[in-house]
């Protein structure tokens, strides 16, 4: 049955491919007449420009960069400030799909200083959206989600709907490498809704596939590929050949679960067409890492090979889980040829990259557990070269045992210290906070009519200090924080009837709102904010 449908599929996906390279083609050669010729009008030059951008910038975006620097030249010469930010809006496009992070801001940055000079308010806000694409994709999570939730609210204050639901997903998607499944599907089911009533077909397409990649993360594999399949057909018909071969990796890695092994190779294989005419080099080397996995169960040297051939496309700057999954296949095909030497080199290599992607933020811990392997492969062969000396072994050896204990000691002594001393400065701030909340409280109260000298948050003035509506969650969670500022989330959601997700979301949204900066008391600097805002 499997065999059929993608039999099926097959055929559906090679007819339209056929049908849409011939019109795009057609099509691509007409506008390209359009915006060459100068005596045609600036609008429709720029229109040409703006519909080859809508078929190719998920597809071809080597093409795209080129006819980028064509339309910010006719756009400068035309003196038109609003077409040279769409070029350089595009050319970041270009460069976010090509993997090139860091580029795609430059451009993105250039871009933002035109709307800021036109006070475009809502296109300015689109720009900071596709900033927190970068940092989405730098791991910069925090970030990310500041430029979205900062977007989606320009978005939903100027009823722009698309853009709510762009904003909708990107912070689905923000959720999903989080982990946090649920609240992404939460995002992702809400962007399908505002799509689906504005009959964009186009975007409802690439939000499915993200569900699929959610329900891949919750091992319904069978799930997955029906959300995959669904999507594939509808992204290659609009040329998104971007999002089509992530959800041709979905299907492929979907299949590879369920050990449709066959199936798992046919579409990383389709993947891998697309990736590597987009030349991005991190997904080409994520797919033939997978690809290279599926062959080592049936072939191991040409896996071996296959998994060698891909160490000549890793650079410096690629992406340590990357390399950490390439040098675990390497290790496992090495040691299926009894070559245990290098099987152990790129074990030790895994080890290293692996450790990286686990405490990617923490180069000391990774230096420190480096260092401790030495010694003990140090220590490990001392011990066999001086078994013959037994006796100045065991006394070099107790030395060193008491000098690991003394050093050990003071190591603890010092941490000891220091945890000790971090609390206590902790337990500080905090009493010295809540000291300031009583005061504040105390204050405010002074002044209330003696039949009350209970203080109470005032709503209006916080809405109007925030330039915000609070809703019923946050301003109950507001409430129930002043009795209690140190309260936890589970306790918040039993007394306001809410999950703690819940609880957490209202938070987080508040802690934007009242633009609360990184602490170990954010609820009660919340709080703190909110009672002087009262005043």
């Amino acid at each position: 049955m499997i065999k059929k449908n993608i039999s099926t599929l097959l055929t559906i996906i090679l007819c339209n491919l056929f049908i849409t390279t011939s019109i795009s083609q057609t099509k691509t050669d007409s506008l390209k007449a359009i915006w060459k010729n100068p005596k045609a009008l600036s609008s429709d030059r720029f229109g040409a420009i703006m519909s080859y951008y809508l078929k190719n910038t998920f597809a071809q975006p080597d093409s795209v960069l080129v006819v980028t620097e064509f339309h910010y030249k006719l756009a400068k010469e035309k003196g038109a400030k609003r077409e040279m930010a769409n070029a350089l809006n595009e050319k970041s496009y270009a460069y976010y799909i090509k993997g090139n992070t860091k580029q795609s801001m430059v451009e993105l940055n250039k871009t933002a200083e035109i709307y800021i000079e036109l006070k475009d308010q809502n296109a300015l806000a689109t720009i900071y959206g596709n900033m927190g694409n970068i940092y989405g994709e730098e791991r910069k999570y925090q970030e990310a989600v500041r430029y979205f939730t900062k977007t989606l609210e320009i978005f939903q204050d100027n009823a722009i709907l698309k853009g709510e639901a762009r904003m909708l997903n990107n912070l689905g998607l923000i959720y999903k490498d989080l982990d946090n499944l649920e609240l992404a599907l939460e995002y992702f089911n809400k962007a399908i809704n505002i799509y689906q009533n504005l009959d964009l077909k186009n975007k409802i397409s690439t939000t499915t596939a993200h569900i699929g990649s959610v329900y891949f993360k919750q091992k319904k594999y069978t799930d997955a590929i029906k959300k995959g399949e669904n999507a594939i057909t509808p992204l290659l018909e609009q040329n998104n050949k971007f999002a089509a071969a992530d959800c041709y990796f979905l299907l492929a890695k979907s299949h590879e679960k369920l050990k449709n092994n066959k199936e798992a190779l046919f579409y990383v294989n389709k993947s891998l067409e697309i990736d590597k005419k987009i030349k991005n080099n991190s997904r080409i080397i994520e797919r033939l890492t997978f690809k290279a996995d599926l062959t080592l169960k049936t072939d191991v040297k040409l896996g071996t090979k296959k998994a060698e051939d891909i160490l000549k496309l890793v650079k410096e700057d690629t992406e340590n889980n990357l390399k950490s999954n390439l040098y675990n296949l390497l290790y496992r095909c090495y040691k299926a040829n009894n070559k245990f030497d290098v099987s152990l080199k790129m074990h030790e290599k895994y080890s290293i990259y692996n450790d990286s992607v686990k405490i990617e933020k923490n180069n000391l811990s990774i230096i420190e557990d480096a260092i401790l392997r030495e010694y003990n492969k140090q220590l490990y062969d001392n011990q066999i070269k001086n078994q013959k000396a037994q006796t100045e072994l065991e006394l070099k050896h107790a030395k060193k045992i008491y000098g690991t204990i003394l050093i050990s000691a003071v190591l603890i002594l010092v941490i000891l210290f220091f945890t000790r001393q971090y609390v206590l400065t902790n337990r500080r701030i905090k009493n010295n906070l809540l000291e300031e909340l009583e005061r504040l409280k105390n204050i405010e109260s002074s002044n209330i009519a003696a039949s009350s000298n209970k203080f109470e948050l005032n709503r209006e003035k916080i809405e109007a200090a925030v330039n915000q509506k609070l809703n019923k969650t946050d301003w109950n969670v507001l409430n129930i924080l002043l009795e209690d500022p140190v309260i936890s989330n589970k306790e918040i959601a039993e007394k306001a009837f809410m999950s703690v997700d819940g609880i957490g979301s209202s938070l987080r949204r508040m802690y934007v709102t009242f633009n609360i900066k990184e602490s170990k008391y954010k609820k009660i600097s919340l709080l703190m904010d909110a009672i002087k805002l009262s005043k």
